[in-house]
């Protein structure tokens, strides 16, 4: 497997993960990415710290990556963060 890192430019308030969180077959939240936007179900939330600042964990929702699973961090405060998706089967 190989590991595929996407960084975030612009996303979700808190409310809007805590929402994700809380109805993950009705709800998704958008990341928009360097090149790009995707969905994605949010299965878990760890709050680390002050309350800026998350772990996640979840699934993508749309394009290429629909269905893979994925960690990350994000800051609510600065709208920005990182996801590793582990990729099966990629060389």
């Amino acid at each position: 497997m190989l590991e595929q890192r996407l960084t975030i430019i612009d996303g979700p308030d808190k409310p809007a993960l805590q929402w994700a969180l809380a109805y993950p077959d009705r709800e998704q939240v958008h990341f928009k990415l360097e090149n790009d936007g995707i969905d994605a179900q949010i299965l878990k939330i760890e709050e680390l710290g002050e309350g800026f600042n998350f772990a996640l964990q979840g699934v993508i929702r749309s394009g290429p990556l629909n269905g893979a699973r994925f960690e990350g961090t994000y800051s609510v405060e600065a709208r920005a963060g990182s996801l590793s998706i582990l990729v099966a089967g990629a060389v």
